[in-house]
């Protein structure tokens, strides 16, 4: 069952326990009515103009049958600029309090991506993001979580339009061998999944090494939303370009976040989007 807390709860302190506690045993948590409505719909507005302009750059979404996480499964890294930078969404005060929580206060963000199934998408095979930091001969019990991606929905999430399939518990789970880490779907047919169904408006956060996939999209519309990648402080990340007048605007909060990551002139991000190859 999903887990969802609602910003209604009175016992600020016994909220975050909760969501630790749920996170800790399930591998991921849903916190519900973070945003309003209205701040999706935009959100959702502006993606859809930027993923299509990386589409079309990129010769349609057909030239990328192969190149990404699956068919009809794209995303694009957007510019750390108006309106992918705001604050409350790369460091949200709910948000923050549970990765703080679990990852230290002095954890850090170096990832930011999106993903969009399109009508039409196909199922991914079950995967993780990253692996268990030591294969179980180095150690034989799973490790505190070291890395948590925050998912913004920017549409209601249903098993209609493909939403997330995930096996809860599965972030424990320790490779007892090579071959362990190559045969997900075996392990997997082992436990019950399920379904990140949740409203638009909601926030997802998800161990890296909990087992999912992206699920087919059988509706009329994509299906996207926003992904940030947060770590412990001794995890290597890779570097963001941060404009100049992003960086100024934030608080210091935010600011010590993203503290790794490169500063640069605004006039040298000249695209909506950051031009990097990768896969998730």
């Amino acid at each position: 069952m999903i887990t969802e807390i609602s910003s209604s709860n009175h016992s600020y302190s016994d909220e975050i326990e909760g969501l630790v506690r749920r996170f800790n045993d399930t591998g991921y948590i849903v916190l519900d009515d973070v945003f309003e409505r209205t701040y999706i719909d935009e959100l959702r507005t502006a993606y859809n103009l930027l993923i299509e302009t990386y589409l079309s750059d990129n010769g349609g979404i057909g030239a990328l049958d192969g190149k990404t996480f699956g068919l009809k499964h794209v995303g694009c890294h957007p510019a750390l600029s108006s309106p992918w930078a705001d604050s409350q969404i790369v460091c949200n005060p709910r948000a923050d309090a549970v990765l703080t929580a679990l990852l230290g206060v002095d954890y850090q963000c170096g990832y930011y991506h999106s993903n969009a199934a399109y009508p039409g998408s196909g199922v991914q095979g079950i995967h993780r993001d990253v692996k268990p930091l030591f294969t179980g001969e180095e150690l034989n019990v799973p490790h505190p979580v070291t890395s948590i991606v925050l998912n913004i929905p920017l549409c209601d999430f249903t098993e209609e339009n493909g939403s997330t399939e995930v096996w809860p518990g599965t972030h424990l789970w320790i490779d007892r061998s090579p071959a362990d880490g190559q045969r997900l779907d075996v392990r997997a047919a082992s436990i019950p999944s399920e379904r990140t169904n949740v409203k638009a408006g909601a926030l997802i956060l998800r161990d890296l090494r909990m087992f999912h996939r992206g699920m087919p999209n059988r509706s009329s519309e994509v299906r996207a939303m926003l992904s940030i990648v947060y770590v412990r402080s001794f995890r290597v990340t890779g570097v963001l370009e941060i404009p100049q007048s992003t960086w100024e605007g934030w608080p210091e909060r935010t600011r010590s976040i993203f503290r790794n990551n490169s500063i640069v002139s605004d006039s040298s991000v000249s695209s909506p989007y950051r031009i990097t190859k990768t896969s998730q």
